[in-house]
């Protein structure tokens, strides 16, 4: 036994990667399959209650329409012998009624009177199934009629309950509904069931019933209309009064007992304010679907119907059983799919781990591995034979001579011995006297580093080396270096004629430029450094070469600068141009672009004496300067591009590559500004105005109220009132204070009998001989005019 254990513990650990592979497809059908299943059984669940409560709130619809129909007819029917003051309510059968109205009303009857009484009430029982029995009460003549027997005393009447009901209880309205038990003893027989008894109450004494209409219906009849389907017990509907009695109920022992104490579900039928609806309650155990729907035509009743949900959800739980029971064979085809799918991806593996069984034996003390772990110790052996092979062979890789070349572009020093070794190795090509070290700039690379990658900048890099070795190759040994940002290095070999005549390399450095351009659609800026006598000194030719390049801000992103150049930079000693600044300013405050981009140039050419770092420190200035004329300024915040910080002004403005580049730069900036500030003008101006108006309405019946005077109010001079106002409301001050006037004394013309002359004063007018001019200018008719043409006459005065 322990051996057989032990055999099968090393054949699980042999196997592992298969067992896991298996038991992860397994994982994933059934969690797949599960989780399916689980979905579509909520689903479906959800679905299938929404529908139940939607088919009981049916039904239960179903029954309370039957009901309410023909109780509406039987309630007509029967109103047709209820008396209104002597006055018959059936204008169709004048006889039968006369016949009620005796029955009720005489003091003593005659036997023919009487059998015609029996007569009639016999035959309203037979008109209608639900009507059990017909009783009439007379106290004045002391008899009691019915339609079961002859007339009785009132108190040797067979239905004591009735009679004392009549007796004790106060009526109110004309009719009275009282469920009840019916259960008596008349000669020698037995009645025994529960009936609805309408009772019309045709007469009072002394506020006592004399003459009684009594209607006794089958509450068993109610409740076959109710809940016609005998044979479903799955669903029970009955009714409820408003407080808690019932009226119908499957159960004949319930009626007219009172059930608002049965559960929490009655209560919260009984003080619900909604007219109908359904929710799922705890009824004795079990959970129960309970729809209601409470009627404002049947005295208030309620229909409820309570559902038990075993035996609604049977065909669902069938379902269910069904789903679960599928879900499960779709399991077992998932383990069938998953040992399927493990053999066909394990076999292979097995046959790799046949042909190199020798590299993937592990150590003695690791025992048996199983195929992953053999897999894992294979590779390890691979690697490890990978990083031989590599240290092997880095000797003769590109990547050493690239990284020489770069320490000696940066000035790490080498030893004569090392350099001697390693150039001769890997050829490099330094055995000239003098050297000179020529930087290419790429043009606009920011905007191009933000669309490449940087596998395709390293590539872009690589094809500008090709070109540049591949056009300076015939004339002069090269060596170039991949700078790995914006630009690459080519150190030229010269000798002692060639470094002194250096720019003798101008027009191979003009052609590497135009293939560049054609072959790549790149420019490139060429600056060359001081040559640099001795290998020693190339670091100092670099340093120069990158310093110069620079100055593209100055010369262009296509020039080609050599060191002699650079004195003619920086030749203008530093003093940074505060006028400019202080007129830029200005015209940014006066929202004049066009004067703006004239400074901005006059700036550029006055500092394009200074050093670079002087220049780019000059433009910084300027820029941030010319962002603080709006920054803090009443309007709201500024926009992104009217936000600079020292360092992010000096960031874009070294992105720059040309004087173009710089002009294109403020461009935005003095364009962001000019809007900005014309914004916050424009809103300054329209409170202004806004003022103004205010000021002007409320003063307007002033006589003495004027441009000036509206011009001392805003303090600012009258022509610039006058000029923003109509700028803001495309009419003159002026013209805005005559029409406020003009409105104000044509209401005053057809609201009062005022003369014209006193609403000339009254609104503003010191003339009234003015008034009457200027309101004929205005509106085309003179005052009096005006007055008669729309109704209104003045008073004499």
């Amino acid at each position: 036994m322990v051996v057989r254990l032990s055999r099968m513990r090393a054949a699980i650990r042999r196997n592992g990667f298969l067992l896991k592979i298996l038991l992860s497809y397994i994982a994933t059908g059934s969690i797949l399959l599960g989780a399916l299943s689980y979905m579509m059984y909520h689903q479906y669940s959800r679905s299938f209650l929404g529908e139940i409560h939607k088919n009981a709130e049916q039904l239960l619809g179903q029954s309370y329409n039957v009901v309410e129909t023909y109780w509406a007819s039987t309630f007509g029917y029967l109103t047709q012998f209820h008396i209104f003051h002597n006055v018959p309510t059936s204008a169709n059968d004048q006889v039968n009624a006369g016949t009620i109205f005796s029955a009720l009303f005489a003091e003593a009857h005659e036997p023919v009177q009487m059998g015609d009484i029996s007569r009639k009430l016999s035959e309203i029982v037979a008109s209608n199934p639900i009507i059990e029995s017909v009783y009439v009460i007379n106290r004045k003549a002391d008899k009691v009629f019915s339609s079961m027997t002859v007339a009785q005393p009132v108190d040797e009447f067979f239905d004591r309950d009735i009679v004392d009901f009549v007796t004790t209880h106060s009526f109110q309205g004309e009719y009275t509904l009282y469920p009840r038990k019916v259960r008596f003893s008349y000669a020698q027989k037995s009645t025994d069931y529960n009936a609805i008894s309408v009772l019309f109450v045709e007469e009072t004494q002394n506020g006592k019933p004399v003459s009684v209409l009594v209607f006794n219906l089958k509450q068993s009849a109610l409740q076959q209309m109710v809940n016609p389907q005998t044979d479903n017990d799955a669903i029970r509907i009955f009714i409820v009064g408003k407080d808690g009695q019932v009226i119908s109920h499957p159960d004949m022992d319930r009626v007219n007992t009172n059930i608002a104490d049965d559960g929490d579900y009655i209560r919260t039928i009984l003080d619900s304010t909604s007219s109908g609806g359904s929710f799922a309650a705890n009824i004795d155990g079990s959970k129960t679907l309970v729809a209601y729907k409470k009627s404002t035509a049947l005295f208030g009743w309620t229909f409820v119907s309570v559902g038990d949900y075993n035996k609604l959800l049977w065909s669902f739980a069938k379902l269910g059983n069904i789903i679960f029971l599928l879900t499960g064979l779709f399991v077992v085809i998932s383990i069938g799919t998953a040992v399927w799918f493990t053999g066909n991806t394990v076999r292979p593996l097995r046959r790799l781990l046949r042909k190199v069984k020798t590299g993937a034996e592990a150590p003695a003390e690791r025992g048996p591995l199983n195929e992953y772990e053999a897999l894992d110790h294979l590779v390890d052996n691979l690697v490890s034979n990978v990083d031989e092979l590599k240290a092997s062979v880095r000797e003769g890789m590109p990547a050493v001579k690239s990284d020489l070349l770069k320490k000696m572009l940066h000035g790490a020093v080498i030893s004569q011995a090392e350099w001697l070794e390693k150039a001769d190795k890997h050829r490099i090509r330094l055995d000239a006297t003098h050297y000179a070290v020529c930087v290419l700039r790429i043009g606009s690379f920011k905007a191009l580093a933000d669309r490449r990658s940087a596998r395709d900048l390293a590539l872009i890099r690589f094809a500008i080396l090709n070109i540049a070795t591949e056009t300076l190759g015939p004339d002069y040994a090269v060596e170039a270096v991949d700078g790995e940002t914006d630009h690459v290095a080519l150190i030229v070999n010269l000798d002692e004629r060639r470094a002194e005549e250096i720019e003798d390399l101008k027009p191979g450095l003009a052609k590497t430029q135009s293939h560049i351009r054609n072959y790549l659609g790149l420019t490139v800026t060429v600056s060359v450094g001081v040559p640099a006598a001795g290998r020693q000194d190339i670091h100092q030719s670099y340093k120069s070469a990158l310093l110069l390049s620079e100055y593209r801000i100055v010369r262009g992103k296509d020039a080609i600068l050599f060191h002699d150049d650079a004195a003619s930079f920086g030749r203008e000693a530093y003093a940074y141009p505060f006028e400019l600044e202080k007129r830029l300013i200005e015209a940014l405050k006066a929202a004049e672009q066009e004067r703006a981009d004239e400074i901005v140039d006059e700036f550029l050419h006055r500092v394009g004496g200074f050093s670079y770092d002087e220049m780019l420190l000059s433009l910084t200035q300027l820029s941030l300067a010319a962002v603080g004329s709006v920054q803090g300024a009443a309007g709201g915040a500024e926009p992104d591009h009217v936000r600079l910080t020292f360092k992010s002004a000096m960031r874009e403005l070294g992105a720059c590559d040309d004087p173009a580049d710089v002009r294109s730069w403020f461009a935005k900036l003095t364009s962001a500004i000019v809007e900005l500030t014309r914004a916050r003008r424009d809103g300054k101006n329209k409170e202004l105005v806004q003022r103004m108006i205010d000021f002007v309405e409320r003063r307007f019946r002033d006589p003495n109220l004027t441009v000036e005077a509206v011009s001392e109010h805003v303090e600012l001079s009258p022509n610039y009132v006058r000029t923003i106002f109509k700028n803001n409301t495309d009419k003159s001050l002026s013209a805005y204070i005559g029409e406020l006037r003009f409105n104000e004394a044509k209401r005053l013309l057809l609201e009062t009998d005022e003369h014209a002359n006193k609403i000339a004063e009254l609104v503003g007018f010191g003339s009234g001989k003015y008034f009457y001019s200027a309101f004929k200018k205005a509106i085309g008719q003179t005052p009096d005019e005006f007055r008669r043409t729309r109704g209104r006459v003045p008073a004499a005065e």
